[in-house]
């Protein structure tokens, strides 16, 4: 899809590049590792960001103004018991994002953190930006549904999500 065309400033050439429509997070301490994902990365219509350590992943997804990156890429073979107990605080502090994890991740971690995709070794060639192309869909029309809440009922609460508009009914009261 092409971006609206007053996104770009007057007298842009109409065959720049286009904006990238995900933001990225990636965390790699193996040097292979880290080859491979910047590799894999590097065709991607993505904004990469690169933490060097797990601190810099919390703040870059918890602390910094939005817009924050949608997607955190982890290897979780040379990650620290400390360092994944810190990486809990994202979740903690609200940052509802996706994680792809690469090597070998527990289902009791995949549960704590909300890992979405887990890659296995052996890495090959294209499987991390196929996993951010199948992601990449979701975000286009990523709603949530809003439930009816009638625990009062002189009240009801009537969402429509094919328009998106909210009617509030009240009873009379005296």
């Amino acid at each position: 899809m092409a971006p609206h065309p007053r996104v770009y400033a007057r007298g842009t050439r109409q065959g720049a590049a286009p904006l990238p429509t995900l933001r990225v997070i990636a965390y790699a301490t193996n040097e292979q590792r880290t080859h491979w994902v910047e590799s894999e990365l590097a065709g991607a219509n993505a904004l990469i960001q690169y933490g060097r350590n797990v601190e810099h992943i919390v703040a870059a997804l918890v602390e910094d103004p939005p817009p924050r990156p949608q997607v955190l890429i982890v290897d979780f073979d040379a990650i620290s018991a400390g360092d994944l107990m810190h990486l809990h605080a994202i979740r903690e502090h609200g940052w509802c994002g996706r994680i792809i994890g690469i090597g070998v991740v527990p289902k009791p971690l995949r549960m704590s953190l909300g890992i979405e995709r887990v890659l296995n070794t052996p890495l090959q060639s294209g499987m991390l930006r196929e996993t951010l192309g199948e992601l990449e869909t979701g975000f286009e029309a990523m709603t949530t549904r809003i439930p009816v809440v009638l625990d009062d009922p002189a009240k009801a609460f009537v969402v429509r999500a094919k328009h998106v508009r909210v009617a509030v009914a009240r009873a009379r009261t005296r």
